[in-house]
């Protein structure tokens, strides 16, 4: 009913899209078939109204052995130099194939017309030897880099529109936080702006 009531607000007053983001209760990573139509509906609703929708989902990020964003199975899990389990997932394990096909089944199923993705990979090295798509250390940052590059490209392939919270747009991303930064973000709101504002236009703030 929330949902219905916020669509109708904004066709009111001419907003385009609403996203369940991040602590709505959203999942994207499910094939149960109930909520499927649920959301289904939900977004039939809101396309009714001249209003797209979008979901959130966290992907790589804190999804590894202790991670606060949900634990994917620690054969998936980013292996550091010492051989201990990351908090994060390996983008180029079993987990971008199974994210890939939960995600591309979900668009399918609701009709969803964005994709928020949260904690893309983030740039760190995996030392398994056993994971699908990388052969140890030396190959895994460059092969998580295009896996995730591909997930991205496959979304802009179906007119998914892409926001993510940092610079893949040459991967698809259509979308980012002003200034996106960890650090940063964290700051008071005012100074989050202000740091934010000059950044827009000279990325070299934050080199």
């Amino acid at each position: 009913a929330g949902f219905l009531r916020a669509v109708d607000q904004m066709a009111d007053v001419g907003f385009e899209m609403v996203i369940y983001s991040f602590g709505s209760g959203f999942r994207l990573e499910t094939r149960n078939e109930t909520y499927l139509a649920s959301v289904a509906a939900d977004v039939a609703y809101a396309a009714a109204k001249g209003v797209e929708v979008g979901g959130y989902d966290l992907i790589c990020l804190d999804r590894g052995h202790g991670g606060y964003g949900g634990d994917v199975g620690d054969e998936w899990a980013r292996v550091n130099d010492d051989g201990s389990l990351s908090v994060d997932a390996c983008f180029a394990s079993g987990w971008a194939d199974e994210l890939r096909s939960l995600a591309l089944d979900f668009l399918d199923a609701t009709g969803l017309a964005m994709l928020e993705t949260d904690g893309p990979y983030g740039g760190t090295e995996c030392a398994a030897t056993n994971h699908s798509h990388h052969r140890g250390r030396e190959d895994s940052v460059y092969m998580q880099t295009k896996i995730q590059a591909e997930f991205y490209t496959e979304l802009r392939r179906r007119g998914v529109f892409v926001n993510q919270p940092d610079d893949f747009f040459y991967q698809g991303g259509q979308k980012t936080g002003m200034g996106y930064d960890e650090n940063q973000y964290s700051l008071p709101r005012w100074e989050d702006l202000s740091v934010s504002r000059p950044a827009s236009s000279d990325r070299s703030v934050f080199s």
